[in-house]
């Protein structure tokens, strides 16, 4: 028999009740205050022995002796799995909390934009959205512009409006307009993934046949502004004095974009959620990660994640970054069936 098996009904209101009270005061929760804020109808002793076998089984802990008790990241997970269950009982109810944060239509890095800053502003906490990537999208032109002598713009057009643009230098001047023609006759109408077996026609030069190779190659490790971020700031005001040591740490990882990248890369299913030292991320076990995918006719385009602090109110930071995610891939839908209409 696991330990979980192990509590009763009781225990386990009494368990949700106390991590539901130490996330709204941040204080050690009593016997007392379990029975002042919630239905359990028992005495103060028969609380306070629930409590010690919660402590026993590693669900909260006691600062010292004469303190109520604290969570501990076991007993967040029981409150943050539980609160998905009502949740999903409920789902359709909570439709409209959010629509006072409406998503214009228009230009995709403004909608993006867009809704990194509201999502921001309904966790307060640090926001990572990854924009799809470039292998996942039609490319509908490339443009390759010249700067300077040597140095060059390669600018790709893909659908939906979104581009992607990187400069590269030569060591002699090229012909940028057949680099430009070779470009698109090799990418346009397609994706990146989808264009592995195909190759330029043999009339093209093969200095144009190695520099097209070169940019595609670019393009698939091009990692750069591909995730928009916001937050750190409203982190930070939030925080206490003794947090700020633990907050350069998540500074370091918001802007680290190849460790977001392989953490997001590790998670089978979204959404997930990741309490304390869940994430295995050392300086952050105070922190909670949350993430989340927003997908385009059931392909997953990228992924939205959230860091907040570990005491949070779960249900409200789940129920926004569900709404945001949702909100995309309505609009994706939409656009795609858009443009194929066109």
């Amino acid at each position: 028999m696991d330990r979980k098996s192990r509590i009763n009904e009781r225990q386990r209101k009494v368990l949700y009740c106390a991590v539901r009270e130490y996330i709204i005061s941040k204080k050690p929760v009593s016997s007392g205050r379990i029975l002042s804020a919630s239905n359990v109808r028992c005495s103060g002793a028969t609380i306070r022995n629930d409590m010690r076998k919660l402590e026993y089984l590693g669900y909260m802990f006691q600062p010292h002796t004469s303190a109520g008790r604290i969570p501990t990241d076991k007993g967040f997970r029981f409150y943050v799995e539980e609160t998905l269950k009502i949740m999903s009982e409920c789902q359709g109810r909570s439709s409209g909390i959010y629509s006072r944060y409406p998503m214009a239509h228009g230009d995709m890095e403004r909608i993006f934009e867009g809704a990194v800053r509201a999502l921001t502003r309904m966790v307060k906490g640090a926001v990572v959205l990854e924009k799809p990537s470039i292998e996942k999208l039609r490319i509908v032109r490339i443009v390759v512009t010249p700067i300077t002598k040597n140095y060059y713009v390669f600018s790709v057009i893909t659908e939906l409006g979104l581009a992607k643009f990187i400069p590269f230098k030569t060591f002699s001047r090229i012909d940028h307009q057949k680099l430009e023609n070779a470009m698109n006759e090799l990418l346009s109408g397609f994706d990146l993934a989808s264009v592995e077996n195909r190759t330029l026609s043999d009339n093209w030069e093969q200095e144009l046949l190695e520099m097209s190779e070169m940019l595609v190659e670019s393009l698939r490790d091009d990692y750069r502004n591909n995730l928009l971020k916001s937050g750190i700031d409203v982190l930070m005001n939030e925080a206490d004095d003794h947090q700020i040591k633990e907050l350069r740490r998540v500074s370091q990882l918001i802007s680290d974009d190849a460790g977001l990248f392989d953490f997001m890369e590790k998670i089978e299913t979204t959404p997930a959620i990741f309490i304390g030292s869940e994430h295995e991320i050392d300086g952050l076990e105070n922190f909670s990660i949350f993430v989340d995918s927003y997908c385009k006719q059931g392909a997953v385009m990228g992924r939205i994640l959230i860091v907040t602090p570990k005491v949070v109110r779960y249900e409200e930071v789940f129920n926004a970054l569900r709404y945001m995610t949702s909100r995309l891939t309505e609009y994706f839908t939409i656009a795609t069936r858009e443009e194929v209409r066109q």
